[in-house]
């Protein structure tokens, strides 16, 4: 086959077709395994781009939540020493009716309570059932300084009746009740009798 002797279009194609033979063995051998590793490890760095995200996102998280928790363990602390232990419970009601007797009411009757589980089983109800007799701006006093006491005290009854022979007199029946802690073998008992 003589080169010259051939038509032009049988030249052009003589030269073109081995170099699309060449280009076309080269891209399924070569080009085409590569370009779809390529696009696998593409998914493979963006899914790790998300994973990375997600886990920043989680430690950033973490780190909100564990200053969160230190929050509420201090104030977990702080309202826990508001309530009384269970060995000074009577020692803060007695220091109620003691505030009474300081500002000068007159008490009558004192009598303590069984004390109950309150309904969220974390701590006691300590109640204690106080007659008084004093004047209103006493009892006034009286409240105002129960605020002051460092422990949590409520009053959950209060009746007020006028004085039988002076009527600037006031008689007074309160039910003073104050908290502690239930310890934790005692809220499994709790919890086991509930059930």
């Amino acid at each position: 086959m003589n080169w010259e002797n051939l038509s032009k279009t049988n030249r052009i194609l003589l030269m073109v077709i081995p170099c699309l033979v060449l280009f076309i063995l080269f891209s399924s051998v070569y080009l085409l395994p590569n370009l779809e590793a390529i696009d696998k490890l593409k998914k493979e760095k963006n899914s790790l781009k998300e994973e990375i995200e997600k886990a920043n996102m989680v430690v950033n998280k973490y780190e909100e939540l564990k200053a969160l928790n230190e929050q509420l363990q201090k104030k977990m602390e702080f309202l826990a020493n508001l309530l009384p232990k269970e060995t000074e419970v009577s020692d803060v009601l007695k220091k109620v009716s003691e505030i009474g007797l300081q500002k000068g009411l007159v008490v009558t009757s004192w009598k303590p309570k069984d004390k109950k589980p309150h309904s969220s089983n974390e701590v006691y109800e300590i109640p204690v059932e106080v007659l008084m007799r004093g004047k209103y701006h006493t009892f006034g006093t009286f409240f105002a300084d129960i605020t002051k006491i460092e422990r949590i005290i409520n009053i959950k009854k209060m009746e007020i009746k006028k004085g039988d022979k002076d009527p600037t007199m006031l008689n007074m029946n309160l039910i003073a009740v104050t908290y502690s802690l239930i310890p934790e073998e005692e809220k499994k008992k709790i919890q086991q009798k509930k059930k």
